[in-house]
């Protein structure tokens, strides 16, 4: 059986860090294993904001590291031209995403990845990209 290759939001993230059992987690094994999933680094950089914003940096600063040691980290720099692209085609449709989720939509888009987000409906505006959210 042939998997399909996953990039997680970050609210896909962050719904696994706190329901390790949950249904992100859940979609996770049956999608094939952390081995078919993967971030962008600027999930990543999300992840980081929110820890240092938290109440609880050191534990939460941990747990992000902890996560990137089995869940790899995919480059954005990749997707950049694509999110160029992305970014005008929704502008001339009176549509706007915030920069990083554009990014972050084109990162998986180049990279043969479905999106995993909670925000399906936010991102569908993206061009090509095919998402699922394992929030549900």
């Amino acid at each position: 059986m042939k998997h399909s290759q996953y990039l997680l939001d970050t609210n896909a993230v962050v719904e696994l860090m706190r329901r390790p059992d949950g249904k992100v987690a859940r979609h996770l094994v049956e999608a094939g294993g952390v081995g078919y999933c993967a971030i962008s680094d600027l999930t990543l950089y999300e992840l980081y904001s929110g820890a240092y914003a938290s109440k609880n940096v050191e534990n939460n600063f941990a747990a992000v590291q902890r996560l990137t040691q089995w869940l790899a980290v995919i480059p954005s720099a990749d997707g950049f031209k694509e999110a160029a692209r992305q970014k005008v085609e929704l502008r001339k449709q009176g549509q706007m995403i915030e920069d990083i989720d554009i990014l972050i939509g084109s990162t998986a888009l180049v990279s043969g990845r479905i999106l995993v987000t909670g925000n399906v409906k936010y991102f569908s505006g993206l061009q090509g990209l095919q998402l699922e959210n394992w929030q549900q």
